[in-house]
Protein backbone atom coordinates (compact mmCIF):
# COMPACT_ATOMS: atom_id res chain seq x y z
CA UNK A 1 0.00 0.00 0.00
CA UNK A 2 2.78 2.45 0.91
CA UNK A 3 4.40 1.97 -2.37
CA UNK A 4 1.00 2.31 -4.26
CA UNK A 5 0.29 5.18 -2.21
CA UNK A 6 3.57 6.61 -3.11
CA UNK A 7 3.04 6.46 -6.78
CA UNK A 8 -0.45 7.35 -6.63
CA UNK A 9 0.33 10.66 -4.87
CA UNK A 10 3.84 11.13 -7.71
CA UNK A 11 1.45 10.79 -10.21
CA UNK A 12 -0.89 13.77 -8.86
CA UNK A 13 1.82 16.01 -8.62
CA UNK A 14 1.76 16.79 -12.57
CA UNK A 15 -1.46 18.50 -12.58
CA UNK A 16 -1.89 19.59 -9.73
CA UNK A 17 0.90 21.93 -10.85
CA UNK A 18 -1.08 23.36 -13.36
CA UNK A 19 -3.84 26.16 -13.70
CA UNK A 20 -2.06 28.38 -10.71
CA UNK A 21 0.84 30.90 -12.68
CA UNK A 22 -0.61 33.21 -10.70
CA UNK A 23 -3.59 34.53 -7.91
CA UNK A 24 -6.10 35.39 -11.06
CA UNK A 25 -5.84 32.15 -13.14
CA UNK A 26 -7.32 30.12 -9.93
CA UNK A 27 -10.86 31.70 -10.77
CA UNK A 28 -10.85 29.81 -14.13
CA UNK A 29 -10.39 26.84 -12.83
CA UNK A 30 -11.61 26.94 -9.42
CA UNK A 31 -13.33 29.41 -8.13
CA UNK A 32 -13.10 28.09 -4.29
CA UNK A 33 -9.57 27.77 -4.54
CA UNK A 34 -9.52 31.52 -5.81
CA UNK A 35 -11.81 32.60 -2.73
CA UNK A 36 -9.63 30.55 -0.13
CA UNK A 37 -5.99 31.61 -1.46
CA UNK A 38 -5.97 35.15 0.00
CA UNK A 39 -7.05 33.61 3.20
CA UNK A 40 -4.74 31.17 3.97
CA UNK A 41 -2.14 33.76 2.49
CA UNK A 42 -2.82 36.39 5.16
CA UNK A 43 -3.19 33.80 8.00
CA UNK A 44 0.93 32.96 7.20
CA UNK A 45 1.93 36.73 6.97
CA UNK A 46 3.31 38.84 9.98
CA UNK A 47 1.51 41.53 10.99
CA UNK A 48 2.60 44.63 12.68
CA UNK A 49 2.59 43.39 16.70
CA UNK A 50 2.79 40.15 18.21
CA UNK A 51 -1.69 40.64 18.79
CA UNK A 52 -2.16 41.28 15.10
CA UNK A 53 0.10 38.26 13.85
CA UNK A 54 -1.96 35.52 16.11
CA UNK A 55 -4.99 37.50 15.39
CA UNK A 56 -4.55 36.76 11.57
CA UNK A 57 -4.02 33.33 12.01
CA UNK A 58 -6.78 32.85 14.24
CA UNK A 59 -9.47 35.01 12.61
CA UNK A 60 -9.37 33.35 9.27
CA UNK A 61 -12.52 35.40 7.94
CA UNK A 62 -14.02 32.83 5.13
CA UNK A 63 -16.48 31.65 6.87
CA UNK A 64 -17.76 28.98 4.22
CA UNK A 65 -15.43 26.72 5.74
CA UNK A 66 -14.93 26.01 9.49
CA UNK A 67 -10.95 26.77 10.64
CA UNK A 68 -9.68 22.92 10.76
CA UNK A 69 -9.97 23.11 7.50
CA UNK A 70 -7.32 26.56 6.82
CA UNK A 71 -5.58 25.66 10.40
CA UNK A 72 -4.18 22.38 8.74
CA UNK A 73 -3.86 24.34 4.98
CA UNK A 74 -1.64 26.52 7.33
CA UNK A 75 0.58 23.90 9.43
CA UNK A 76 0.77 22.55 5.67
CA UNK A 77 2.67 25.28 4.32
CA UNK A 78 4.28 26.83 7.01
CA UNK A 79 7.74 24.95 6.12
CA UNK A 80 7.71 26.54 2.34
CA UNK A 81 7.11 29.91 4.38
CA UNK A 82 9.92 29.70 6.63
CA UNK A 83 11.92 28.48 4.07
CA UNK A 84 11.52 31.04 1.60
CA UNK A 85 10.42 33.98 3.39
CA UNK A 86 9.04 37.69 2.84
CA UNK A 87 8.45 36.83 -1.13
CA UNK A 88 6.81 33.33 -0.70
CA UNK A 89 3.24 34.42 -1.58
CA UNK A 90 4.84 35.20 -5.35
CA UNK A 91 4.81 31.79 -6.69
CA UNK A 92 0.82 30.69 -6.69
CA UNK A 93 1.87 27.78 -8.43
CA UNK A 94 4.39 25.84 -5.71
CA UNK A 95 1.96 27.10 -3.13
CA UNK A 96 -1.12 25.67 -4.83
CA UNK A 97 0.77 22.43 -5.68
CA UNK A 98 1.54 22.16 -2.21
CA UNK A 99 -1.66 22.57 -0.75
CA UNK A 100 -3.52 20.27 -3.29
CA UNK A 101 -1.02 17.12 -2.31
CA UNK A 102 -0.83 17.63 1.35
CA UNK A 103 -4.46 18.64 2.30
CA UNK A 104 -6.45 16.92 -0.67
CA UNK A 105 -4.32 14.16 -1.91
CA UNK A 106 -2.78 12.72 1.45
CA UNK A 107 -5.50 12.45 3.77
CA UNK A 108 -7.41 10.76 0.96
CA UNK A 109 -4.92 8.15 0.19
CA UNK A 110 -4.67 7.83 4.37
CA UNK A 111 -8.17 7.66 4.68
CA UNK A 112 -8.55 4.89 2.04
CA UNK A 113 -6.17 2.75 3.97
CA UNK A 114 -7.83 2.95 7.13
CA UNK A 115 -11.10 1.75 5.36
CA UNK A 116 -8.85 -1.24 3.45
CA UNK A 117 -7.51 -1.85 6.94
CA UNK A 118 -10.89 -1.71 9.24
CA UNK A 119 -12.43 -4.28 6.15
CA UNK A 120 -9.87 -6.80 5.86
CA UNK A 121 -8.00 -6.83 8.77
CA UNK A 122 -4.63 -7.30 7.21
CA UNK A 123 -5.25 -11.28 6.44
CA UNK A 124 -5.16 -11.08 2.87
CA UNK A 125 -2.75 -9.48 0.97
CA UNK A 126 -4.85 -9.57 -2.60
CA UNK A 127 -7.60 -8.56 -1.09
CA UNK A 128 -5.65 -5.35 0.81
CA UNK A 129 -4.24 -4.58 -2.80
CA UNK A 130 -7.37 -4.60 -4.28
CA UNK A 131 -9.45 -2.98 -2.72
CA UNK A 132 -6.61 -0.34 -2.07
CA UNK A 133 -6.47 0.17 -5.81
CA UNK A 134 -10.11 0.03 -6.55
CA UNK A 135 -11.13 2.74 -4.12
CA UNK A 136 -8.16 5.39 -5.33
CA UNK A 137 -9.32 4.65 -8.73
CA UNK A 138 -12.14 6.01 -8.12
CA UNK A 139 -13.42 8.78 -10.34
CA UNK A 140 -14.77 10.78 -7.71
CA UNK A 141 -11.97 10.08 -5.40
CA UNK A 142 -9.18 11.17 -8.43
CA UNK A 143 -11.14 14.48 -9.05
CA UNK A 144 -11.14 15.35 -5.40
CA UNK A 145 -7.20 15.17 -5.32
CA UNK A 146 -7.25 17.65 -8.02
CA UNK A 147 -8.62 20.83 -6.16
CA UNK A 148 -7.69 22.53 -2.49
CA UNK A 149 -10.82 21.93 -0.81
CA UNK A 150 -12.22 20.58 2.51
CA UNK A 151 -13.62 17.50 1.37
CA UNK A 152 -10.55 15.09 2.21
CA UNK A 153 -10.18 16.69 5.54
CA UNK A 154 -14.13 15.51 6.28
CA UNK A 155 -13.33 12.23 4.86
CA UNK A 156 -10.20 11.66 6.90
CA UNK A 157 -12.65 12.69 10.02
CA UNK A 158 -15.16 10.54 8.85
CA UNK A 159 -12.79 7.31 8.53
CA UNK A 160 -11.38 8.16 11.54
CA UNK A 161 -14.54 8.62 13.44
CA UNK A 162 -15.10 4.61 12.46
CA UNK A 163 -11.98 3.56 13.52
CA UNK A 164 -11.77 5.11 16.91
CA UNK A 165 -15.22 3.44 17.54
CA UNK A 166 -13.69 -0.19 16.14
CA UNK A 167 -11.08 0.66 18.54
CA UNK A 168 -13.56 1.08 21.37
CA UNK A 169 -15.29 -2.08 21.38
CA UNK A 170 -18.07 -1.24 23.22
CA UNK A 171 -15.83 -0.16 26.47
CA UNK A 172 -17.21 3.51 26.01
CA UNK A 173 -13.38 4.49 27.05
CA UNK A 174 -11.11 6.93 25.78
CA UNK A 175 -11.17 5.88 22.38
CA UNK A 176 -14.78 6.51 22.30
CA UNK A 177 -14.57 10.22 23.57
CA UNK A 178 -12.01 10.69 20.83
CA UNK A 179 -14.64 9.57 18.27
CA UNK A 180 -16.73 12.39 20.02
CA UNK A 181 -13.96 14.95 19.72
CA UNK A 182 -13.79 14.05 16.03
CA UNK A 183 -17.44 14.49 15.16
CA UNK A 184 -17.27 18.11 17.17
CA UNK A 185 -13.86 18.73 14.31
CA UNK A 186 -16.30 17.08 11.52
CA UNK A 187 -18.73 19.45 12.02
CA UNK A 188 -16.90 22.64 12.08
CA UNK A 189 -14.99 21.02 8.99
CA UNK A 190 -18.04 20.49 6.69
CA UNK A 191 -20.95 19.31 8.99
CA UNK A 192 -19.45 15.60 8.49
CA UNK A 193 -19.71 15.14 12.07
CA UNK A 194 -23.81 15.78 12.34
CA UNK A 195 -24.11 12.77 9.96
CA UNK A 196 -22.99 10.54 12.91
CA UNK A 197 -26.71 11.35 14.37
CA UNK A 198 -27.95 7.56 13.48
CA UNK A 199 -24.51 5.65 13.54
CA UNK A 200 -23.79 7.04 17.58
CA UNK A 201 -27.01 6.22 19.41
CA UNK A 202 -27.05 2.88 17.58
CA UNK A 203 -23.77 2.07 19.10
CA UNK A 204 -24.81 3.01 22.43
CA UNK A 205 -27.71 0.86 22.05
CA UNK A 206 -25.54 -2.19 21.04
CA UNK A 207 -23.42 -1.71 23.92
CA UNK A 208 -26.97 -1.99 25.93
CA UNK A 209 -28.25 -4.70 24.02
CA UNK A 210 -24.99 -6.78 24.46
CA UNK A 211 -25.21 -5.47 28.31
CA UNK A 212 -21.85 -3.76 27.88
CA UNK A 213 -23.46 -0.63 30.19
CA UNK A 214 -26.64 -0.33 31.89
CA UNK A 215 -29.00 2.10 31.29
CA UNK A 216 -28.08 4.86 33.55
CA UNK A 217 -24.63 4.41 32.55
CA UNK A 218 -25.74 4.64 28.56
CA UNK A 219 -27.56 8.08 29.25
CA UNK A 220 -24.49 9.11 31.05
CA UNK A 221 -22.60 8.29 27.82
CA UNK A 222 -24.42 9.61 25.41
CA UNK A 223 -24.76 13.32 27.53
CA UNK A 224 -20.65 12.62 27.43
CA UNK A 225 -20.68 11.79 23.96
CA UNK A 226 -22.44 15.34 23.00
CA UNK A 227 -20.76 17.28 25.47
CA UNK A 228 -17.32 15.94 23.94
CA UNK A 229 -18.47 16.44 20.44
CA UNK A 230 -19.20 20.21 21.08
CA UNK A 231 -16.13 20.90 23.29
CA UNK A 232 -14.20 19.60 19.45
CA UNK A 233 -16.35 21.59 17.83
CA UNK A 234 -15.44 25.26 19.61
CA UNK A 235 -11.95 23.81 20.30
CA UNK A 236 -11.31 23.22 16.17
CA UNK A 237 -12.91 26.93 15.62
CA UNK A 238 -12.41 29.17 18.77
CA UNK A 239 -14.22 32.15 16.90
CA UNK A 240 -17.53 30.39 17.84
CA UNK A 241 -16.87 31.38 21.32
CA UNK A 242 -17.10 35.62 19.89
CA UNK A 243 -21.06 36.18 19.72
CA UNK A 244 -20.70 38.10 16.96
CA UNK A 245 -18.48 36.22 14.89
CA UNK A 246 -20.37 32.76 15.80
CA UNK A 247 -23.41 34.89 14.27
CA UNK A 248 -21.91 35.64 11.42
CA UNK A 249 -20.46 31.78 10.50
CA UNK A 250 -24.13 30.55 11.39
CA UNK A 251 -25.67 32.88 9.16
CA UNK A 252 -23.18 32.07 6.01
CA UNK A 253 -23.61 28.79 6.83
CA UNK A 254 -27.22 28.81 6.58
CA UNK A 255 -26.85 30.74 3.12
CA UNK A 256 -25.03 28.24 2.08
CA UNK A 257 -26.96 25.27 2.58
CA UNK A 258 -29.42 27.25 0.95
CA UNK A 259 -27.64 27.89 -2.17
CA UNK A 260 -27.12 24.11 -2.35
CA UNK A 261 -30.26 23.23 -1.97
CA UNK A 262 -32.55 26.24 -4.25
CA UNK A 263 -29.47 27.27 -6.42
CA UNK A 264 -26.91 30.96 -6.88
CA UNK A 265 -28.67 32.69 -9.67
CA UNK A 266 -31.54 30.55 -10.74
CA UNK A 267 -33.59 27.88 -8.67
CA UNK A 268 -32.64 24.10 -9.80
CA UNK A 269 -35.74 22.61 -11.19
CA UNK A 270 -35.88 19.36 -9.30
CA UNK A 271 -34.01 18.33 -6.20
CA UNK A 272 -34.45 14.66 -6.48
CA UNK A 273 -31.85 12.46 -7.65
CA UNK A 274 -33.51 11.81 -10.88
CA UNK A 275 -32.31 9.31 -13.58
CA UNK A 276 -30.79 12.51 -15.75
CA UNK A 277 -28.49 13.23 -12.56
CA UNK A 278 -27.73 9.18 -11.87
CA UNK A 279 -26.66 9.38 -15.64
CA UNK A 280 -24.54 12.30 -15.20
CA UNK A 281 -23.08 12.40 -11.29
CA UNK A 282 -23.29 8.75 -9.99
CA UNK A 283 -22.52 6.67 -13.16
CA UNK A 284 -19.43 8.14 -14.16
CA UNK A 285 -18.01 8.92 -11.03
CA UNK A 286 -18.59 5.87 -8.41
CA UNK A 287 -19.79 3.01 -11.21
CA UNK A 288 -22.56 1.44 -13.23
CA UNK A 289 -25.56 0.24 -11.58
CA UNK A 290 -24.32 -3.40 -11.48
CA UNK A 291 -21.33 -2.12 -9.40
CA UNK A 292 -23.67 -0.28 -6.66
CA UNK A 293 -25.71 -3.25 -6.57
CA UNK A 294 -22.14 -5.08 -5.73
CA UNK A 295 -21.44 -2.55 -3.14
CA UNK A 296 -24.60 -3.03 -1.36
CA UNK A 297 -24.37 -6.48 -1.80
CA UNK A 298 -20.64 -6.16 -0.23
CA UNK A 299 -22.31 -3.96 2.41
CA UNK A 300 -24.79 -6.54 3.98
CA UNK A 301 -22.67 -9.37 3.51
CA UNK A 302 -20.37 -7.85 5.63
CA UNK A 303 -22.86 -6.85 8.13
CA UNK A 304 -23.69 -10.82 8.35
CA UNK A 305 -19.69 -11.79 8.99
CA UNK A 306 -19.68 -11.56 12.96
CA UNK A 307 -15.98 -10.11 12.30
CA UNK A 308 -16.87 -6.99 10.51
CA UNK A 309 -20.37 -6.74 11.49
CA UNK A 310 -19.95 -3.71 13.33
CA UNK A 311 -17.46 -1.67 11.04
CA UNK A 312 -20.48 -2.19 8.05
CA UNK A 313 -23.17 -1.15 10.58
CA UNK A 314 -21.48 1.72 11.37
CA UNK A 315 -20.89 2.74 7.69
CA UNK A 316 -24.76 2.02 6.62
CA UNK A 317 -25.89 3.85 9.80
CA UNK A 318 -23.48 7.10 8.73
CA UNK A 319 -24.79 6.24 4.95
CA UNK A 320 -28.37 6.49 5.26
CA UNK A 321 -28.28 10.44 7.11
CA UNK A 322 -26.11 11.44 4.39
CA UNK A 323 -27.90 10.73 1.59
CA UNK A 324 -30.67 11.70 2.36
CA UNK A 325 -29.22 15.11 3.11
CA UNK A 326 -27.00 15.60 -0.14
CA UNK A 327 -28.95 12.63 -2.57
CA UNK A 328 -30.50 14.99 -4.43
CA UNK A 329 -27.58 17.69 -4.42
CA UNK A 330 -26.82 19.17 -8.25
CA UNK A 331 -23.60 20.97 -7.59
CA UNK A 332 -21.11 18.61 -7.93
CA UNK A 333 -20.70 14.79 -8.03
CA UNK A 334 -17.82 14.83 -5.12
CA UNK A 335 -20.79 15.28 -2.97
CA UNK A 336 -21.21 11.68 -2.40
CA UNK A 337 -17.54 11.00 -2.22
CA UNK A 338 -17.65 10.57 1.87
CA UNK A 339 -20.53 8.25 1.83
CA UNK A 340 -19.08 6.57 -1.43
CA UNK A 341 -15.70 5.42 0.28
CA UNK A 342 -17.14 3.72 3.18
CA UNK A 343 -19.55 1.84 1.21
CA UNK A 344 -17.34 0.61 -1.81
CA UNK A 345 -15.10 -0.81 0.79
CA UNK A 346 -17.53 -3.14 1.62
CA UNK A 347 -17.00 -5.19 -2.14
CA UNK A 348 -13.92 -7.06 -0.46
CA UNK A 349 -16.51 -9.18 1.78
CA UNK A 350 -18.26 -10.64 -1.65
CA UNK A 351 -14.95 -12.71 -1.91
CA UNK A 352 -14.57 -15.55 0.21
CA UNK A 353 -11.99 -16.20 2.61
CA UNK A 354 -8.33 -18.27 1.09
CA UNK A 355 -8.61 -21.97 1.27
CA UNK A 356 -5.71 -23.86 0.57
CA UNK A 357 -5.97 -25.87 -2.99
CA UNK A 358 -5.18 -28.77 -0.68
CA UNK A 359 -7.88 -28.71 1.73
CA UNK A 360 -10.06 -27.70 -1.29
CA UNK A 361 -9.29 -30.91 -2.52
CA UNK A 362 -10.01 -33.38 0.28
CA UNK A 363 -13.75 -31.52 0.95
CA UNK A 364 -14.28 -32.37 -2.79
CA UNK A 365 -13.44 -35.73 -2.54
CA UNK A 366 -15.62 -36.37 0.04
CA UNK A 367 -18.74 -34.84 -0.37
CA UNK A 368 -19.80 -34.13 -3.94
CA UNK A 369 -22.89 -31.67 -2.28
CA UNK A 370 -19.45 -29.64 -1.00
CA UNK A 371 -18.17 -30.29 -4.13
CA UNK A 372 -20.98 -28.55 -6.12
CA UNK A 373 -20.91 -25.86 -3.65
CA UNK A 374 -17.40 -25.39 -4.35
CA UNK A 375 -17.83 -25.02 -7.70
CA UNK A 376 -20.78 -22.33 -7.72
CA UNK A 377 -18.39 -20.35 -5.54
CA UNK A 378 -15.43 -20.75 -7.97
CA UNK A 379 -18.28 -19.84 -10.74
CA UNK A 380 -19.85 -16.72 -8.56
CA UNK A 381 -16.08 -15.37 -7.64
CA UNK A 382 -15.28 -15.25 -11.97
CA UNK A 383 -18.41 -13.56 -12.84
CA UNK A 384 -17.79 -10.84 -9.63
CA UNK A 385 -13.76 -10.46 -10.97
CA UNK A 386 -14.80 -9.72 -14.42
CA UNK A 387 -17.39 -7.22 -13.67
CA UNK A 388 -15.21 -5.58 -11.23
CA UNK A 389 -12.39 -5.65 -13.64
CA UNK A 390 -15.09 -4.09 -16.32
CA UNK A 391 -15.89 -1.72 -13.90
CA UNK A 392 -12.23 -1.29 -13.01
CA UNK A 393 -11.35 -0.64 -16.44
CA UNK A 394 -14.08 2.09 -16.65
CA UNK A 395 -12.56 3.67 -14.06
CA UNK A 396 -9.75 4.17 -15.17
CA UNK A 397 -11.01 5.18 -19.06
CA UNK A 398 -12.77 8.03 -16.66
CA UNK A 399 -9.62 8.87 -14.95
CA UNK A 400 -7.85 9.30 -17.52
CA UNK A 401 -9.88 11.99 -19.20
CA UNK A 402 -10.04 13.94 -15.95
CA UNK A 403 -5.95 13.75 -15.22
CA UNK A 404 -5.44 14.42 -19.08
CA UNK A 405 -8.56 17.98 -18.53
CA UNK A 406 -6.64 18.89 -15.45
CA UNK A 407 -3.13 18.54 -16.88
CA UNK A 408 -3.81 20.68 -19.88
CA UNK A 409 -6.06 22.95 -18.71
CA UNK A 410 -4.12 26.36 -19.12
CA UNK A 411 -3.37 25.37 -22.92
CA UNK A 412 -7.15 24.30 -23.58
CA UNK A 413 -8.50 27.21 -21.56
CA UNK A 414 -11.22 28.99 -23.53
CA UNK A 415 -10.78 31.74 -20.98
CA UNK A 416 -6.94 32.59 -21.45
CA UNK A 417 -7.60 32.09 -25.31
CA UNK A 418 -10.39 35.05 -25.29
CA UNK A 419 -7.84 36.87 -23.39
CA UNK A 420 -5.03 36.78 -25.54
CA UNK A 421 -7.71 38.04 -28.65
CA UNK A 422 -8.91 40.44 -26.58
CA UNK A 423 -4.98 41.45 -25.92
CA UNK A 424 -4.39 41.48 -29.74
CA UNK A 425 -7.10 43.34 -30.32
CA UNK A 426 -6.12 46.25 -27.48
CA UNK A 427 -2.57 45.93 -28.91
CA UNK A 428 -3.57 46.84 -32.58
CA UNK A 429 -5.78 50.32 -30.89
CA UNK A 430 -2.65 50.94 -29.36
CA UNK A 431 -4.12 50.70 -25.95
CA UNK A 432 -2.24 47.14 -24.51
CA UNK A 433 0.25 49.38 -22.38
CA UNK A 434 -1.93 52.10 -21.20
CA UNK A 435 -2.85 51.96 -17.62
CA UNK A 436 -5.94 49.95 -17.37
CA UNK A 437 -9.26 49.25 -14.77
CA UNK A 438 -11.03 46.19 -16.25
CA UNK A 439 -13.70 44.54 -15.38
CA UNK A 440 -13.99 40.74 -15.75
CA UNK A 441 -16.63 37.94 -14.86
CA UNK A 442 -15.88 35.16 -12.54
CA UNK A 443 -14.00 32.92 -14.57
CA UNK A 444 -12.94 35.61 -17.09
CA UNK A 445 -8.96 35.83 -16.92
CA UNK A 446 -6.74 38.52 -17.15
CA UNK A 447 -3.11 38.20 -15.88
CA UNK A 448 -1.81 40.38 -13.25
CA UNK A 449 0.44 43.48 -15.00
CA UNK A 450 1.46 46.79 -13.75
CA UNK A 451 -0.89 48.78 -15.61
CA UNK A 452 -3.96 46.71 -15.12
CA UNK A 453 -6.50 47.37 -12.09
CA UNK A 454 -8.75 44.18 -12.22
CA UNK A 455 -12.40 44.59 -10.73
CA UNK A 456 -14.30 41.32 -10.09
CA UNK A 457 -17.48 40.83 -8.02
CA UNK A 458 -18.37 37.94 -6.74
CA UNK A 459 -22.72 39.19 -7.29
CA UNK A 460 -21.13 39.96 -10.92
CA UNK A 461 -21.69 43.35 -12.41
CA UNK A 462 -25.07 45.63 -12.76
CA UNK A 463 -25.69 49.40 -14.06
CA UNK A 464 -24.79 50.60 -10.66
CA UNK A 465 -21.73 48.75 -10.79
CA UNK A 466 -20.22 49.93 -13.45
CA UNK A 467 -21.59 53.77 -13.37
CA UNK A 468 -19.64 53.94 -9.60
CA UNK A 469 -16.15 51.90 -10.76
CA UNK A 470 -16.30 53.33 -14.53
CA UNK A 471 -14.07 50.50 -15.86
CA UNK A 472 -12.22 51.06 -19.21
CA UNK A 473 -12.82 47.20 -20.47
CA UNK A 474 -15.24 45.32 -19.51
CA UNK A 475 -15.01 41.39 -19.98
CA UNK A 476 -18.43 39.57 -19.93
CA UNK A 477 -18.68 35.21 -19.76
CA UNK A 478 -21.61 34.71 -22.15
CA UNK A 479 -22.99 31.97 -20.20
CA UNK A 480 -24.53 34.45 -17.99
CA UNK A 481 -25.33 36.41 -21.08
CA UNK A 482 -27.38 33.57 -21.87
CA UNK A 483 -28.86 32.31 -18.43
CA UNK A 484 -30.26 35.78 -17.21
CA UNK A 485 -31.21 36.58 -21.09
CA UNK A 486 -33.77 33.71 -20.70
CA UNK A 487 -37.38 34.47 -21.02
CA UNK A 488 -38.36 32.74 -17.87
CA UNK A 489 -34.97 34.15 -16.02
CA UNK A 490 -37.32 36.32 -13.31
CA UNK A 491 -39.54 33.43 -12.88
CA UNK A 492 -37.08 30.99 -12.08
CA UNK A 493 -34.21 33.44 -10.45
CA UNK A 494 -33.36 32.66 -6.58
CA UNK A 495 -33.46 36.91 -6.17
CA UNK A 496 -35.99 38.33 -8.96
CA UNK A 497 -35.11 42.23 -7.77
CA UNK A 498 -31.42 41.25 -8.74
CA UNK A 499 -32.11 39.11 -11.82
CA UNK A 500 -33.90 42.06 -13.73
CA UNK A 501 -30.48 44.21 -12.78
CA UNK A 502 -28.61 41.44 -14.02
CA UNK A 503 -31.10 40.34 -17.33
CA UNK A 504 -30.84 44.86 -18.07
CA UNK A 505 -27.04 45.70 -18.00
CA UNK A 506 -26.16 41.49 -19.16
CA UNK A 507 -28.66 42.19 -22.33
CA UNK A 508 -27.99 45.59 -23.31
CA UNK A 509 -24.16 44.72 -23.68
CA UNK A 510 -25.15 41.27 -25.57
CA UNK A 511 -27.09 43.73 -27.64
CA UNK A 512 -24.04 46.41 -27.53
CA UNK A 513 -26.49 48.97 -26.49
CA UNK A 514 -24.26 49.84 -23.15
CA UNK A 515 -24.50 53.56 -23.31
CA UNK A 516 -20.75 54.18 -23.07
CA UNK A 517 -19.22 51.03 -24.06
CA UNK A 518 -18.91 49.47 -27.36
CA UNK A 519 -18.22 45.47 -28.36
CA UNK A 520 -14.68 45.35 -29.83
CA UNK A 521 -14.03 41.36 -29.82
CA UNK A 522 -16.21 38.58 -29.28
CA UNK A 523 -16.89 34.88 -29.25
CA UNK A 524 -19.01 32.26 -28.09
CA UNK A 525 -16.84 32.03 -24.78
CA UNK A 526 -17.18 36.24 -23.76
CA UNK A 527 -17.67 39.70 -25.47
CA UNK A 528 -15.10 42.37 -24.76
CA UNK A 529 -16.57 45.89 -24.00
CA UNK A 530 -14.32 49.22 -24.69
CA UNK A 531 -15.50 52.64 -22.69
CA UNK A 532 -15.50 55.11 -25.52
CA UNK A 533 -14.00 57.76 -23.67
Amino acid sequence: MLVIGLIYFSLMIFPNFTGAQDWNMLSIFEKDEFAQYQHVLRMLTPGDTIFETIRRFVVYLHYDYGYPFYLFSAIMLLPYRLFVGAAWGQDSATIMLLLRQLVSVLPVIFSVALMVDLQTERKSTAKILGLFAFLLALPATVLNNLWWHPDSLSILLITLIFYMLQKDEFRFGRNFYIAAALCGAGVSVKFAGAFFALAVPLYILWGLKDQKLELRRALWVAFSFVAVMALGLVISNPLLLIPQTRAEILARQQQLIFQTRAGYYTQYADWNLTKEKIQRIIWPYYGQWFTLLLMLAGLIQGMRTPRFRFTNVMILAFSLPYFLAVGGSTVRPLYFLPMAIPLASGLVHLFPERISSRRREAREEKQNKKSLRSSCLRDFVFILLFLLVIQYGLYLQQDAKIYTDILYREERSESIAFYHEVEARLTEMGLADEPLAIYRDLTAYVPPKPNYDVLMKWKLATYDYIHEKQPDILLLEMNYVLEFTQPDAIETAVDPDQMRAWQRFYGDAYADELPGYRIIYQNEYALALLREE
